[in-house]
């Protein structure tokens, strides 16, 4: 029996689960990846998030931007200087397995490699099932994601969903600017592409 399973522990639900253990609740978080997972993600994070946390970010802090860059088909370009504090580059498998061991250091349980099944409120109480069995909970936080399920099991209204495709690659090169966020408009259509640099 825990006071509060988390389904999801991308940033959300793992800062979820370190403020509650923090405060000394039983937290169970649960992730259907195995982690660290891959996630197609820029990696573009305000360091304002700091303020909500005891603990320094610098180890998963790739690069810091100083400058956003947009352009229209690579041409008329817009730059403006962030003032106060730069934007942190990090890379998503880093940055949420790291907030979900900072958890597990105040005492929460995490479940990698475990998908939900399903949730039911029976009781005073939620039954999560899951592969490795059903547990109990007081309350539960669906931190899931758009695609999640937990929504509908939680008998939510049918959301609006439009899907569109992402792909994330990787080059390794060696860039003049590379405190620079680069977001281009033009190119790809009903889209965008973007180079949010990482320190290799």
């Amino acid at each position: 029996m825990y006071d509060c399973i988390i389904v999801g522990a991308g940033p959300a639900g793992s800062t979820a689960a370190y403020h509650l253990a923090k405060r000394g609740r039983s937290v169970l978080l649960l992730e259907k990846q195995a982690l660290p997972r891959d996630k197609p993600c820029g990696g573009g994070v305000s360091p304002q998030v700091a303020e909500w946390f005891d603990f320094d970010f610098s180890p998963v802090i790739s690069a810091k931007v100083h400058t956003i860059r947009c352009t229209w088909k690579m041409g008329d370009a817009v730059e403006a200087t962030l003032k106060t504090q730069p934007m942190w580059m990090v890379r998503r498998n880093e940055f949420d397995r790291f907030i979900a061991q900072k958890a597990q250091d105040q005492g929460a349980t995490l479940y990698d490699g475990t998908p939900v099944r399903g949730i039911e409120f029976k009781g005073d109480r939620w039954f999560v099932t899951t592969p490795r069995g059903v547990f109990e909970g007081k309350y539960a936080i669906a931190a899931d994601g758009s695609k999640g399920p937990m929504a509908d099991w939680l008998g939510f209204r049918d959301r609006r969903r439009t899907l569109c495709g992402a792909i994330e690659v990787e080059p390794r090169a060696t860039m003049s600017k590379t405190n620079v966020a680069h977001l281009e408009l033009g190119l790809v259509k009903n889209g965008y592409a973007w180079n949010f640099p990482k320190a290799d």
